[in-house]
């Protein structure tokens, strides 16, 4: 597995396959002092242990990345370990630390820096904003974002755009933006946004009194879920399912299902199909319309 596997695995949920890969290669990388590889293993070891639910190692990996990185003169690496280091504390909750690498990433960004890079690094400092509770740093970095990924058209980035923007939408149009957002993930393999997406359709379809609507989404969304944690151990299995968001999402499924919906799934042991299509069929999205979530239009400045 070559660096861009490894980085199309992580975004496809494969995160023990990444993490055994990487921790080769940051041994080779060490042994023969190779910094720039050794930063960007160190990073994707970052995000797939802070995907399985390992906060401490995710920590310590991105530590360790920022400090290599700081050995090279190369800004932009220097900035995306920076966002790493931001990810990794976004995981464990420690917002102003998160935020604080953010603002850092943004100020050191070289001009010649990819624009993909640029997009990730606002969208991620909207989504950590958001968390944060600060709807007015989140909504201004999503408005640079946003444009410019609009502008890039690159699916995974416009799925997390979209599902980002639809925070501050009224309940039609954010539907709409969801379900386009869902859409979109699923022709890029992003399981990780999939789920997010269909528990906000469900919570949605709550507050709308669409019962059966909500227990497709959180049912769905489970499945997704459970799916990423499969390969995982019990103990890795553990960590996943407790790690924040993942862990919030349990709660709502449970107070929607009751005390004993885990132990009936773990007994049944047979999933459901997958019906996900058809809930965003009912929404009234038209998925011919996904073109027009992406406009040619400039970048901005």
């Amino acid at each position: 597995m070559n660096f861009e596997e490894a980085e199309r695995a992580v975004i496809s949920g494969r995160y023990g396959e990444v993490l055994s890969e990487a921790v080769l290669r940051i041994a080779s990388a060490e042994q023969e002092k190779r910094q720039s590889d050794l930063v960007r293993w160190l990073l994707l070891a970052t995000e797939a242990t802070r995907l399985i639910g390992r906060t401490g190692e995710a920590l310590s990996h991105a530590y360790q990345a920022l400090e290599a990185a700081r050995t090279l003169n190369d800004a932009e690496t220097l900035a995306r370990a920076h966002l790493g280091q931001a990810g990794a504390f976004k995981s464990a909750r420690d917002y102003d630390e998160a935020l604080s690498h953010l603002r850092q990433a943004q100020e050191i960004v070289p001009a010649t820096a990819p624009d993909l890079f640029r997009a990730e690094l606002l969208l991620e400092t909207a989504e950590t904003s958001l968390e944060a509770g600060l709807r007015a740093e989140a909504e201004a970095a999503l408005a640079k974002g946003g444009a410019l990924v609009h502008w890039l058209r690159e699916p995974r980035l416009l799925s997390w755009s979209l599902y980002l923007r639809s925070q501050w939408e009224d309940a039609s149009p954010a539907d709409l933006q969801l379900s386009a957002a869902y859409e979109i993930a699923k022709t890029v393999d992003f399981p990780e946004l999939k789920w997010r997406i269909l528990w906000k359709l469900g919570e949605r379809a709550a507050q709308q009194g669409r019962t059966k609507m909500q227990e497709d989404c959180l049912w769905n969304a489970f499945q997704i879920l459970t799916h990423l944690a499969e390969p995982l151990d019990a103990s890795d299995a553990t960590a996943f399912w407790r790690l924040g968001p993942r862990r919030l999402f349990l709660d709502s499924a449970q107070r929607k299902f009751g005390g004993a919906f885990f132990q009936r799934v773990m007994q049944d042991g047979v999933r459901k199909p997958d019906n996900s299509t058809r809930i965003i069929r009912d929404i009234g999205f038209d998925s011919s319309s996904i073109p027009d979530f992406g406009r040619p239009e400039p970048p901005p400045p």
